[in-house]
């Protein structure tokens, strides 16, 4: 085994020393744990000698783990925080938006990265952790790669009364938080200017349901953050695509899947047979819009934290199927507005994570759709999922693990 990602920059080490130990309850274990529940003597991470840094994986303690020649290893599980998850979704919100908006946080950002050291980096992380991380944070030693800086707003989704769709998707309004940035650094040689945005909601006794979201016309063109659509499918740009990392995680590295999110209610309540679209666009509604003229990482930060309490920043349509999609047929969702101020912050950058769910997820509930894909960048398939992970942790084991390691949550 060989050494594990880099280190975070010492800018966002400030969030992760005065924000997360800090946390009550806990946002993430104190001590990393493993497959087997196992407790980690090292920090968990990916290396290029495991499956082309694939998986995260930790030396263990004691006689626990696998046997290598250096020693006694497994991979690494992040598991749900049960007395996190247990709280209503408004104290959670109110929680992280805390530690987003705290002094020792609000108003910084961490470095902006290169685009050199972009692929670089990404060949040492596993992109498998992004969808199988269970916690509100990134894992200790865990940076983003891309999108490394953004701009953090709670904002109202007003879903309309005709909406067929179910969860956080259904008529009403919920409550969330986005993020939004440009997915490389403005300066210097790299992808120019690609906007995107990580979606957040809160839910009631259950995890966030959380998805992604890129400018659907992709890198480069306006510098205006609000010039066009946003979408949960776009295609990595080519340098990226080239590295197959994001190949690693699914079969369809250029979708995030939506069932989750339709899965819930915000209030907790389970939905049986959900209703889920497979594809959401976000258009600006043209009430905030920014000039089109080359800027620097700073003053892209500084337009979107200008953004005012109330702004409606999106109208919100879906393709309810891969048939609607490719006949342009959508439907008006709804209107995400915001609803505080936008703020860049450490905590948001260096430690906020938003999980990516798989499509094939979705596929296992909609099987019919797969005969409507391209197959160009998106092989359709209905899994199993652990065609893709590293730690295959079955229902009972979590709990196994959250029990064995009860006193690692304080």
């Amino acid at each position: 085994m060989s050494t594990f990602v880099d280190a975070v920059p010492a800018e966002a080490m400030l969030a992760d020393d005065l924000l997360i130990d800090q946390a009550s309850p806990p946002l993430s274990l104190k001590q990393d744990v493993t497959e087997k529940g196992c407790r980690c003597k090292s920090k968990c991470g990916a290396s290029l000698d495991t499956g082309l840094a694939a998986c995260d994986w930790c030396w263990t303690e004691g006689t626990c783990g696998q046997i290598s020649f250096r020693g006694l290893w497994d991979y690494c599980v992040y598991p749900k925080m049960q007395t996190f998850e247990a709280q209503s979704h408004n104290v959670k919100q109110a929680q992280l938006w805390g530690q987003v908006a705290a002094a020792a946080a609000v108003g910084k950002s961490v470095p902006a990265m290169p685009f050199p050291k972009v692929v670089a980096k990404m060949l040492t992380e596993s992109m498998i952790t992004t969808f199988d991380d269970h916690w509100e944070v990134l894992p200790a030693g865990r940076s983003k790669i891309i999108h490394t800086q953004g701009v953090h707003c709670q904002f109202d989704l007003s879903v309309s009364p005709q909406s067929p769709f179910t969860g956080i998707l259904a008529p009403g309004t919920q409550k969330g938080m986005i993020r939004m940035g440009s997915a490389g650094s403005l300066e210097g040689p790299g992808l120019g200017m690609f906007p995107g945005m990580g979606i957040k909601f809160l839910r009631s006794g259950v995890r966030s349901a959380d998805f992604v979201a890129l400018r659907t016309a992709g890198p480069g063109g306006s510098y205006n953050f609000f010039d066009s659509v946003f979408s949960n499918h776009v295609t990595p740009p080519p340098a990226l695509e080239a590295t197959h990392k994001f190949q690693q995680a699914s079969g369809c590295p250029n979708m995030v899947g939506l069932s989750d999110v339709c899965s819930h209610t915000q209030a907790g309540q389970q939905i049986n047979d959900p209703k889920f679209p497979f594809e959401i666009l976000f258009e600006p509604t043209g009430n905030i819009t920014f000039a089109d003229v080359n800027k620097t990482n700073a003053e892209l930060l500084h337009e979107l934290s200008s953004i005012p309490v109330g702004s409606p920043l999106f109208d919100v349509y879906t393709h309810a199927s891969p048939m609607d999609q490719k006949q342009g047929v959508k439907k008006l969702l709804g209107t995400l507005s915001t609803a505080s101020e936008c703020v860049q912050s450490l905590f948001g950058d260096s430690k906020l994570y938003y999980r990516h769910q798989r499509m094939e997820e979705d596929f296992a509930l909609r099987p019919e759709w797969i005969k409507d894909m391209d197959g160009k960048h998106c092989v359709g398939s209905s899994g199993p999922i652990s065609r893709w992970q590293c730690a295959k942790v079955p229902g009972q084991q979590w709990a196994k693990i959250d029990k064995q390691n009860s006193t690692l949550l304080v």
